[in-house]
């Protein structure tokens, strides 16, 4: 048997050999002409993407379909509560739409008010200027106070009592028909404090 000298290689510590490196599977098959110049982009890109998920922590064993199908859901969910906040949004504009109705036909006028009443919204002290029959029926709870947005109108109970039912953005004031104490210890029994009286 005869051995060819190219194919063996010897190794003297006073000669440097080069070796050359083996080339790729790629380079190989392109060569041998298995595979294309666009298939070896591909498989490069390919290959790049599995190392990048790999390094963001996606798992690299869902296939891009099953990806875009998971990620098409997750945009469904969120387009659904978008839809459902915008919807809420547009029930209590709605409902404010329908307050604001109420009070613009049943508002008490109060143009010709002469006599001060007070009254709280929020932590805030506030003054309306009413006639004395209009004070006396607030003060009884016949009439009440609805606030929209800064703006105050006088209304009758039963509408208030409507606009309370529909939304709770709207500020109602109503004078509440105070029950005696059945204290017999209490020093002030006697008096009584009257309906009408200004603070």
């Amino acid at each position: 048997m005869t051995v060819n000298s190219k194919t063996v290689l010897e190794l003297r510590p006073n000669e440097i050999t080069r070796i050359q490196p083996m080339a790729s599977l790629q380079d190989q098959l392109l060569k041998a002409g298995l595979a294309n110049q666009k298939q070896a982009k591909q498989a490069t890109k390919a290959k790049n993407k599995q190392a990048r998920d790999q390094r963001k922590g996606v798992d690299t064993g869902e296939s891009a379909a099953e990806r875009a199908t998971r990620e098409k859901q997750v945009q469904a969910e969120r387009s659904k509560q978008l839809n459902a906040q915008r919807d809420a949004a547009q029930h209590d504009r709605a409902l404010l739409a329908q307050v604001k109705q109420m009070v613009a036909g049943c508002r008490v006028d109060i143009s010709m008010g002469e006599q001060a009443y007070n009254f709280v919204d929020g932590k805030a002290i506030k003054k309306l200027y009413v006639t004395a029959q209009q004070q006396e029926s607030l003060s009884r709870g016949h009439l009440v106070i609805v606030g929209i947005n800064g703006d105050y109108s006088l209304v009758p109970a039963k509408v208030a009592e409507r606009i309370a039912e529909r939304t709770d953005q709207v500020l109602v004031v109503k004078a509440e028909a105070e029950q005696q104490s059945g204290e017999e210890d209490d020093p002030y029994a006697n008096y009584i404090i009257p309906d009408d009286l200004m603070w």
